[in-house]
């Protein structure tokens, strides 16, 4: 898995959820929900430069799990 990556994962979810978080932190553990997911897939589109569906966000079972399923 590439870092930046991870770190993109990362920062989004700190971002989103509003304080820092792991790559094992699951995204419906840290209080996600669908207008989260929608959030969350949009803050990866910006730094990353292409789509991200927000079901991708929903199926990871972790953090890092969502960086390893990008693209």
């Amino acid at each position: 898995m590439s870092e930046s990556r991870l770190t993109q994962v990362l920062q989004a979810a700190g971002e989103v959820f509003g304080g820092p978080v792991t790559a094992d932190d699951n995204f419906f553990d840290l209080g996600g929900d669908s207008v989260a997911a929608v959030e969350f897939a949009t803050l990866l589109e910006d730094a990353r430069g292409d789509e991200v569906d927000p079901e991708l966000v929903m199926a990871a079972r972790s953090l890092a799990a969502l960086a390893r399923s990008l693209p």
